[in-house]
């Protein structure tokens, strides 16, 4: 095992001029592990620090998952040649003039083994250094001068989209997504190359550029993209190109790879809108739409096509090392506890309250925070339901074993939005806008109940849907596979389906508010009733210790308030007993 200080080094390269510099290098670095690691453990970089020390100090642990490991220390890139150029073929050259052509790159490294590098040979950047220098690596492809936006797509006879960023997806789709070299069931969305402030700084926030993240996806084939999900204006990094252009070019990806993967399963895209860089109001190339609607709008698409996120979202975004990660071998099945109160009876003037642990929704983020907020020292002290969305076990299976083992009585596994993967139900169902596809809501069920039952999980802690409200059909389908309940986002139809009760969350606590804020959301979430109220607040990045602290300082201001934390298991047991006792 070699382990590289990533940071450390590419941040040595200090100062605005070298933004371009540092971007090449991580890219370079992290498509490297994503090729070395495919097939094994090989390459662990410290890139996202914290975190990164905190999985490596686990893997050498004395029973750690690389603990029998001889390890070696790299400290620069011509050390990562001299253990890894075997694992290069040579060189892909993207093109700076079509930043697009970044995406393009990471997809022909993982397919062919070609190292990803921007075309720059002024004096100082990474090709003039590091690929043009002394340790030359050949030149196996060139994507420099290939695509203008004109004519017809290189190599094809389908004539230009009339932009140079779509044809190069176009032309990628065509020789290696629809010819069937790149993963069937994955895909990336990720930022490309594009620099991110006008006239100024290329890349601001290499954390964020989530090119760390790339090597998990090199590591199996996947077909990378960034694509605007509008078509009622031009994107803010391509505005010549015909409106509409990059959403007709996602749709034309996306239906490949509903083909690919048979039609009849669930797809992972791996990656988030890019809301703080450009498709939206919010961004540095700004747009018109805001960040919430474009992201809906992107999970609209992506739930029409069969298509989950693994949403790696800005400000948690980067993530080195999954590529390590997906080695980690995982029981074929977990346990986790089931409440013995459930039966109680609700009494008057009591306030029943679940506490949702989110969002968990990305691999990212749930690997980034189970140092911070897992091991925070007052967890156990309160029933919570953690929403760690299960089908990021593929890219983190590390963390679900340790939560696992390491679990107290009072927590409590839960799906997080919208059970094994982050989409829209209802566009699961036809007619679907988007694709005009038949429906996939049988794929959804039976995607559901696999990881449901390696998991123990029968309760849904969050179903996001969007814009649009679910139906019958859509509650039905989520009693197959989550009996024990559902905490929907704002449905208000039955509160229960075939035995499983519904309910829908209004309340939200976080991200990084004050114990005064939240405790002001809980009182003005109380109704003036002597009934029994049950109530789901969903926390986002919130700790034990930060609602031991919230219960704390209500039961001192409003001692006459009766409120009681549950395990989602007996909430929702307890709730069903009551409406049962309603209806009669």
């Amino acid at each position: 095992m070699y382990h590289f200080q990533a940071s450390a080094y590419i941040h040595s390269f200090t100062g605005p001029e070298n933004s371009k510099l540092r971007y090449d290098l991580l890219k370079a670095v992290s498509a490297l592990q994503g090729l070395v690691n495919r097939d094994c453990c090989r390459l662990y970089m410290t890139f996202m620090d914290e975190t990164d020390e905190y999985w490596l100090k686990h893997y050498r642990s004395a029973d750690g998952f690389l603990s029998e490991e001889d390890w070696h220390e790299l400290k620069d890139w011509y050390e990562l040649l001299d253990a890894f150029e075997p694992w290069l073929k040579g060189v892909v050259l993207w093109d700076d003039e079509v930043p697009a052509t970044s995406n393009v790159a990471a997809t022909i490294c993982g397919v062919e083994g070609l190292l990803p590098v921007r075309y720059d040979p002024s004096p100082g950047s990474f090709y003039s250094q590091f690929i043009a220098g002394d340790r030359r690596l050949p030149v196996k492809r060139s994507l420099v001068g290939l695509f203008s936006g004109t004519g017809t797509i290189p190599g094809s006879g389908s004539p230009s989209t009339g932009s140079a960023k779509c044809d190069a997806y176009l032309w990628a789709k065509e020789n290696y997504l629809d010819a069937g070299l790149c993963d069937p069931t994955l895909l990336a969305f990720y930022l490309d190359g594009h620099r991110w402030i006008p006239d100024g700084e290329w890349y601001p926030d290499l954390n964020n550029t989530m090119l760390s993240n790339h090597d998990y996806y090199i590591a199996r084939k996947a077909f990378f993209f960034d694509l605007s999900p509008w078509d009622d204006e031009t994107p803010g990094d391509d505005p010549d190109q015909p409106p509409g252009a990059d959403l007709r070019t996602m749709k034309d990806i996306l239906l490949s790879q509903y083909r690919n993967s048979g039609g009849n399963v669930i797809f992972t895209v791996g990656g988030f809108t890019p809301w703080y860089v450009k498709y939206t109001e919010s961004s540095l190339w700004p747009g018109k739409h805001g960040a919430i609607e474009t992201e809906w709008r992107h999970a609209e698409i992506l739930s029409c096509y069969n298509a989950i996120m693994d949403a790696d979202a800005y400000g948690l975004s980067g993530m080195a090392n999954a590529s390590i990660h997906r080695h980690y071998p995982l029981r074929e099945r977990y346990e986790q506890s089931r409440s013995a109160l459930a039966a109680r009876k609700p009494e008057r003037g009591k306030v029943y309250v679940m506490f949702y642990m989110g969002d968990y929704d990305s691999a990212a983020w749930l690997n980034a925070h189970v140092g911070v907020l897992w091991d925070d020292p007052r967890r156990g002290e309160l029933p919570l339901a953690w929403g760690f969305n299960p089908n990021l076990s593929e890219r983190v299976p590390q963390v679900f074993d340790y939560v696992y083992r390491t679990k107290s009585d009072r927590d409590v596994f839960v799906s997080g939005d919208s059970g094994a993967g982050y989409l829209n139900p209802t566009h699961l169902l036809e007619p679907r806008i988007h694709s005009g596809l038949p429906s996939g809501m049988d794929a959804w069920i039976a995607h559901n109940r696999r990881y449901y039952e390696r998991f123990d999980l029968t309760i849904t802690g969050f179903l996001l849907n969007g814009y649009d409200s679910i139906n019958t059909e859509v509650q039905r389908a989520y009693a197959e596979f989550s009996p024990d309940g559902v905490v929907t986002q704002e449905y208000q139809g039955p509160g229960e389906m075939d035995g499983t009760p519904f309910q829908q969350l209004f309340h939200n606590i976080g991200p990084y508010g004050t114990i005064r804020e939240a405790a002001d959301v809980v009182y003005g979430s109380l109704a003036a009733t002597e009934e029994p109220q049950f109530i789901v607040y969903r926390t986002v990045l919130a700790s034990p210790s930060f609602l031991v602290e919230l219960l704390e300082t209500i039961a001192a201001e409003r001692p006459e308030i009766s409120l009681e934390p549950l395990d989602p298991y007996t909430f929702f047991g307890m709730k069903k007993q009551y409406q049962s006792e309603e209806q009669r």
